[in-house]
Order: structure tokens, then sequence, then C-alpha cells
């Protein structure tokens, strides 16, 4: 029933991603480095090579989302030098998907994680 459950969670965010803008729209390489880049750096500082698999898991989960705010910070700090006219016009689209895609795959990869290791303990 768990499986069922995560499938159901994961075609809802896909279909409401697909229908506010595409799913292109919601997809950004420097946003995926950022998270999963950032994640497993975290995993690795936290808690070693020697951790467990769950443990490491939990740890980049963890990892991913701060990380994620920290590209919400880099984000805000892009918007506000585009919009102080600082730099080119252009620049404000991938400033403003800095600002909300990183917290957004910061979770959405928590939310996964969380509900993959909680499937394998019961």
């Amino acid at each position: 029933m768990r499986i069922l459950g995560f499938i159901i969670c994961l075609a809802l965010m896909l279909w409401i991603m697909d229908n506010a803008a595409g799913i292109s729209a919601f997809v950004d390489s420097i946003c995926l480095a950022i998270v999963f880049g950032g994640g497993t750096a975290y995993a690795l500082a936290k808690g070693g090579i020697s951790q467990s698999r769950d443990q490491a898991l939990l740890n980049f989960a963890d990892g991913a989302v701060y990380w994620g705010w920290l590209g919400v910070f880099v984000g805000g700090i892009g918007m506000a030098t585009a919009a102080a006219g600082l730099t080119e016009a252009k620049v404000l689209g991938s400033a403003l998907a800095i600002l909300f895609l990183p917290l957004l795959y910061g979770y959405f990869t928590k939310w996964m994680i969380i509900a993959a290791v909680d499937s394998t303990e019961g």
C-alpha cells in the first residue's frame, strides 16, 4: 500500500507541474547541481564514509533541503542584482529559477528518501 501511495503522490506532483508550466520549466541543471552536489557533500561531511546506507540517505535528504535553502538565498541575490539593473534582463529568468527550484528539489528529494527509507522498515 505504501508503494501505491508513493506512486499517487509522485503522479500528483508531476501532474501539477505539467499543468503549472510544463515539466521542462521545472528542470534546471544548476539547481540540480546545487541540491544533489550539496546533499552529497553534506552526507559525507556529516556521516563520513562508514555510515549505513539508510543513515547516508537520511543525511543526504537533510543536506538536499539545506542546500535548497542556500539556493534560495543565491537566487534572491541574483534577483536583487538583476532588478537593480546591474546585469542583463535575461539573467532575471535564471535567477528566478535558482530562487525557487532548489527548494522544490530539496524537499521533493527529502520526501522521496523518507518514503523509501520508512518503507524498508515496515
